[in-house]
């Protein structure tokens, strides 16, 4: 590092204020650039002419491809050449963004997802490490490279406390950028066509690509190899296959009614053989991909099982959507608004965090207070749900909940770092990133979207069968609609159809309402239950020995 400059990675021209300004503002477009947006996935969905389990699987393979770059975090965060990466990076972003414009292919949009959300890594990561480097003069890689790890427990205890305020301030910085990406994509699609917001994206890259060449030196390859050879990269192939597959069922297990579809047989059998392949050749391999003794770490297991727990019971957040979406007709950009609360709850949940972390408050009681909020985001959509709803209203269920996620999220990621060895921090990531934005919303979305429609048709059975002309009071509406379709000129068998249909309609939101209303209820249990978990469980940690034996 001593051969770059001072200024390092700008010209000596920059001002330092100015530096730390243009690499924080790197981050919109690198977080914000992707394969697909959910924000518009209603615009995208009637554009495209494609439903909405295409939007949900391409945006997972968004995730996957994230996922898949982090066992090459610490070699390509150590290169240390920000300007040729960031050109590189940004170059196949405005491409790949254009591709997306152009195609009506679900394959195309879901490949060019999945390579977005590898470049997107990168650069965030490449990006992140710089910027601690030039705006604090720390070199960051020193403590996450392997031999570097303190020697004792009091060490080891010290780092872990630092983790507990440095990583709930880093989630939060990255989290509330990603809720105004959200936002801003939701605006784009909403006021224009969903293709504009790809080509504001496409934009943005332009900016970036500008002022980082305009700004930053070319620096030479300070290696003679690059970290990352071919073989790796079948191992990427390999995860990437193995991911796609599960969330292919997941996803369209609903609609292709799960196995008599002979896709999902073949996903599954494809998830089973693309798995064995992959813990095979990582398990034989001297310079593995991912390093498959990783799941020895106690910490470890516990963060998987939190982190499973969390996004399962997180995506009770479609209460508010259904809700508002059925109850109230708003369309997603006051969705996206209402959704914009969740900052709030973020900063909440990560002042409590370091607050509560800095006197020394045990994880257990963090990670039980987390799910208590979750759980009370449910309660009160329990109360609230009603033909009456006030979409005023609804912000406090999004604040409550995003503060017990934020409590979860970032600490999760104390419990599971405390003493892991610097050697495992790649995989860690690896598994977390496909744990919290793959698995666990795959898993938790298709639950709740199951659970709901089986609960809806129950209630529009039990609903229907009261639904008819011996009610006076569905007497009084039917009526009310046949004389008013009449008096508009539609004739007396147009004028039945249409009351019939507005019937049906008052049964079909009335068994929403009452199944979100149940599913609730059995989230909060379920929170409740975490809660208890989380107490009750052990959380020994590691036994520090000179020859760094896992126990």
């Amino acid at each position: 590092m001593s051969s770059y400059p001072k200024n390092y990675p700008f010209y000596n021209w920059v001002p330092k204020p100015l530096g730390i300004l243009i690499l924080v503002l790197l981050f919109i477009p690198i977080l914000t650039v992707g394969g697909v947006y959910t924000a518009n996935s209603g615009e995208m969905m009637s554009g495209l002419g494609i439903q909405s389990e295409h939007i949900q699987f391409v945006g997972f393979l968004t995730s996957i491809g994230m996922a898949a770059f982090s066992p090459f975090f610490y070699e390509l965060v150590c290169i240390r050449r920000e300007k040729m990466m960031c050109l590189t990076g940004f170059a196949a972003m405005y491409a790949l963004s254009y591709v997306c414009t152009r195609t009506d292919s679900v394959f195309l949009l879901a490949l060019c997802s999945l390579i977005m959300g590898f470049l997107r890594m990168v650069l965030m990561m490449v990006n992140l490490f710089t910027l601690i480097k030039y705006a604090f003069g720390m070199e960051a890689t020193r403590n996450i490279t392997p031999g570097n790890e303190p020697r004792d427990a009091e060490g080891w205890d010290r780092l872990d406390s630092e983790k507990s305020v440095s990583m709930p301030t880093i989630y939060l910085f990255f989290m509330i950028l990603g809720q105004i990406g959200t936002s801003l994509t939701a605006w784009l699609a909403y006021e224009y066509e969903w293709q504009y917001v790809y080509y504001y994206m496409m934009g943005m890259t332009l900016v970036a690509i500008l002022v980082i060449f305009v700004t930053m030196p070319y620096h030479r390859y300070p290696g003679r190899r690059f970290p990352i050879n071919f073989r790796k990269f079948g191992s990427v192939v390999i995860f990437c296959a193995m991911c796609t597959s599960v969330v292919y069922v997941l996803v369209y297990g609903k609609v292709l009614d799960w196995y008599d579809a002979p896709t999902i047989r073949w996903a599954t059998a494809a998830a089973l053989l693309f798995t064995g392949l992959f813990v095979y050749m990582e398990s034989t391999h001297r310079s593995p991909y991912f390093l498959m003794d990783v799941f020895r770490l106690r910490t470890i297991r516990t963060g998987i099982l939190l982190f499973l727990l969390l996004m399962v019971l997180n995506s009770s957040a479609l209460f508010v959507n259904v809700f508002t979406g059925v109850g109230m007709k708003i369309d997603n950009w006051q969705n996206a608004a209402l959704n914009n609360w969740a900052i709030l709850g973020y900063f909440i949940g990560a002042v409590v965090a370091i607050a509560l972390g800095k006197r020394g408050v045990h994880l257990k009681y963090l990670f039980a207070l987390g799910f208590v909020f979750i759980g009370l985001s449910a309660l009160f959509m329990y109360f609230e749900v009603q033909t009456a709803g006030l979409y005023e209203r609804m912000k406090y269920p999004v604040i409550i909940r995003a503060t017990g996620m934020m409590l979860l999220y970032s600490l999760t990621a104390v419990l599971a770092n405390q003493r892991m060895p610097y050697k495992y921090l790649s995989t860690w990531i690896c598994i977390m990133l496909t744990v919290r934005m793959m698995l666990g919303p795959a898993v938790g979305t298709a639950l709740y979207t199951n659970v709901m429609q089986q609960r809806q048709q129950h209630y529009i059975t039990r609903l229907a069968h009261d639904a008819d002309l011996t009610s006076p009071e569905t007497a009084a509406s039917y009526t009310a609609t046949v004389r008013g379709m009449m008096l508009q000129g539609k004739s007396r068998q147009e004028a039945e159809q249409m009351a019939a249909l507005s019937a049906k309609g008052k049964v079909q939101v009335q068994a929403t309402l009452a199944s979100v209303k149940e599913m609730s209820g059995w989230t909060l249990y379920a929170c409740m239950g975490c809660a208890v978990l989380v107490m009750v469980m052990p959380y020994r940690k590691r036994r520090i020995t000179t020859n760094t034996h896992i126990s």
